[in-house]
């Protein structure tokens, strides 16, 4: 039974596994690249799809600096957008973009992830929100840590090792040299089975922080 769910979770593509709760947890938003001609209006104001690179960017504030409405294309001006890679995971205030992390609200932190869709075509943004802050850390953890709108990875999803059973793209991660080669294949099973949601790691840079 558990298996059969699995396989229906998987195709369906609307939860991620939470080795945490032990459970499917669904996802919050989905944000599809806009059609051609189709304006973002429906994307927060930290993400925005870039048509001619056909690749989604994420908003990294600055405070310190400010850049030139024109230039950048937004409303804007404490930062810039960076490329968001398959499997990044961060998190964003999409409502205080622009406001010191001491002075955010915790209820407006979202965690968003750049994740293939199952017709592996373009990627999408998805609001994780729901999974992240039960599976990974909570939002407040990641206003202390100072790691939102950041500019940096917070957390990772192994898209490669799940995507076709690891014939997916991007460059796959090497295995620790410390990892035996039944470890891997059982952590290859697992992911198999539960998704990319099952390869989920918090970036070490906060994993050192959070300790």
């Amino acid at each position: 039974k558990e298996k059969e769910e699995d396989l229906r979770m998987l195709e369906q593509n609307a939860h991620l596994w939470s080795d945490e709760k032990e459970c499917w947890i669904e996802k919050d938003q989905v944000y599809h690249p806009p059609l051609d001609g189709d304006e973002s209006h429906t994307l927060p104001s930290t993400i925005r799809w870039n048509p001619a690179r056909k690749q989604w960017e994420r908003w990294a504030k600055n405070l310190t600096t400010r850049t030139k409405k024109q230039a950048s294309g937004s409303s804007m001006t404490k930062g810039t957008f960076l490329p968001a890679r398959e499997g990044d995971g961060w998190a964003t205030s999409p409502n205080e973009a622009e406001i010191e992390n001491k002075q955010l609200k915790t209820q407006g932190i979202r965690f968003f992830a750049c994740l293939p869709n199952n017709d592996d075509s373009l990627d999408d943004v998805v609001d994780v929100t729901s999974w992240a802050a039960t599976s990974l850390l909570p939002k407040e953890a990641a206003r202390l840590l100072d790691a939102v709108d950041s500019g940096r990875v917070l957390f990772s999803f192994d898209v490669p090792a799940v995507n076709k059973k690891g014939a997916g793209k991007g460059k796959q991660k090497k295995k620790s040299k410390g990892a035996g080669v039944k470890q891997a294949s059982s952590e290859d099973d697992r992911s198999t089975m539960k998704g990319i949601g099952a390869t989920a790691q918090v970036s070490e840079r906060y994993l050192d922080k959070m300790k």
